[in-house]
């Protein structure tokens, strides 16, 4: 489904989560963990009353990064998820932070690689995921040797 709507309501919500959440801080051991449950609670009120807005993949992917900063990597996961779902293109790198919970957290390999792959064709176009790509590209390589039965 892509959305494409401006909804000014879902705007403001997306616009005071975004300020909310920046001013948590921007260091992990700095974090107002109380600022960013509100900025969490401003994101899912805009995908639950604004599913058709062009915003509504941002917030999903900031709802994403707050429940990976509190380590629930399956629903960071499925934020993750829907930011592409919902946008194909959006500018996030959604599929690559997926991959990596997959990865990392989650150890579920199959899936990770298949990310992985989908993240570097898709959003490793994009010279600001340089970084990115460059990091799934070799877990694509370290995750086809475990298939091969390599070390």
């Amino acid at each position: 489904m892509k959305v494409s709507a401006s909804i000014p309501d879902a705007d403001d919500l997306y616009y005071d989560a975004q300020q909310i959440d920046k001013n948590a801080g921007t260091l992990p051991i700095l974090k107002n963990e109380n600022q960013l449950r509100l900025a969490l609670e401003k994101y899912r009120e805009l995908i639950r009353k604004h599913p058709s807005s062009d915003k509504i993949d941002d917030a999903a992917y900031g709802a994403g990064v707050i429940h990976e900063y509190f380590k629930d990597y399956s629903i960071a996961l499925l934020y993750f998820k829907r930011t592409f779902q919902w946008d194909p293109d959006t500018p996030h790198p959604a599929r690559f932070r997926a991959a990596r919970i997959l990865d990392k957290d989650l150890h579920r390999n199959d899936e990770a690689l298949q990310l992985y792959q989908q993240a570097v064709k898709i959003e490793g176009q994009y010279d600001r995921y340089r970084e990115w790509k460059e990091y799934a590209e070799n877990r694509i390589r370290e995750l086809q040797k475990v298939d091969e039965g390599g070390n």
